[in-house]
């Protein structure tokens, strides 16, 4: 019943919030905004991060999927209210843009957790930034302004620049920018955050303290939804996500808790090799092996549909030059 009230409560405030969320990580944008999110659009199709969420949801164990079920239904009965009641809606947005509003599912709470995890990543940006800069620097002052992992790497890594033969070294500045709804940051720019503790011996108070400050882009509305759920095991108090079923940052009598971007190397950008006698293959120890690959076709307003062709290797999803600034 909580997390019922809880996707209600979400649906009433932030529809729009969330279902252009769920449309960012669809590859869906340029179904309402045409031509200038198509970009966007085409990396969230490459990067398949709903597909993941798809299948993420076939990994829950029964009381999360309860969770996410009964949130789903607390969206959808708004959803069947607006559309009753002729309330614009939802939300005044969709009477500017598309006004089609899917049923909420348990992979839509997922994706928008995956979302927030390519936001706060700048690992591949970093290596991007990382091969240009080995194009115009020696290898000494490179490793001073871009240090290696000082640990005992395994990575026997090949010279860049004999990769790609006869790319022109250029001072030109990096550009990631996709437009102002892209989830990818520039370089240095994927968020940030604190957290500190203190235990009970050390506060005035005699009890324990936490502070936590979670760093994120500054939107209209916020990203944060504040939120007081009773539960069987009692309450719990703190920050929510619209689209998502669970408190991130809060508190219970017995309890608090917060959120870190943790600023791990989670992405690697690896180079494959193609087969010169046909492009759809690429080198593996093996051999040559066929990418995966199907098909995908934007909608776009006002503008003619593009259809993409995306590939899969067994490093992951294959993304062209014209991203990441490759």
């Amino acid at each position: 019943d909580v997390f019922f009230a809880l996707g209600f409560a979400h649906a009433q405030d932030r529809l729009w919030q969330m279902t252009m969320l769920r449309r960012t990580v669809q590859g869906r944008l340029s179904e309402s905004f045409g031509p200038a999110t198509v970009q966007v659009d085409e990396l969230m199709r490459r990067l398949d991060l709903y597909g993941l969420a798809l299948a993420s949801v076939e990994a829950q164990d029964a009381p999360t999927r309860a969770a996410l079920e009964a949130y789903s239904a607390g969206v959808n009965a708004w959803i069947s209210e607006v559309s009753a009641g002729a309330r614009g809606r939802g939300a005044p947005e969709f009477l500017l843009f598309s006004s089609e509003i899917a049923a909420w599912a348990p992979a839509d709470s997922i994706a928008i957790l995956k979302l927030m995890a390519l936001q706060l990543s700048g690992a591949l940006q970093n290596e991007v930034l990382r091969a240009r800069t080995s194009l115009l620097l020696p290898a000494a002052r490179l490793a001073d302004i871009l240090p290696d992992d000082p640990s005992t790497g395994i990575a026997a890594l090949p010279d860049f620049a004999s990769l790609v033969p006869g790319v022109v070294p250029t001072f030109r500045p990096l550009d990631f920018a996709m437009g102002p709804l892209s989830p990818v940051a520039a370089p240095g720019m994927a968020g940030a955050s604190n957290a500190w503790a203190a235990m009970p011996t050390r506060s005035a108070a005699g009890g324990s303290l936490l502070a936590n400050d979670p760093h994120l882009d500054l939107t209209a509305p916020t990203i944060w939804y504040l939120a007081r759920l009773e539960l069987q095991s009692g309450g719990v108090i703190g920050g929510t996500i619209p689209g998502v079923p669970a408190v991130l940052i809060g508190r219970s009598e017995r309890l608090g808790w917060g959120l870190t971007t943790a600023y791990v190397d989670d992405q690697d950008l690896l180079i494959e090799k193609l087969n010169p006698d046909n492009p759809e293959e690429y080198s593996t120890p093996e051999g040559w092996a066929r990418f995966q690959s199907r098909q995908s076709i934007i909608t776009v307003a006002d503008a003619a549909p593009i259809t993409l062709t995306l590939r899969w290797s067994r490093n992951g999803p294959i993304l062209p030059g014209s991203q990441y600034d490759l």
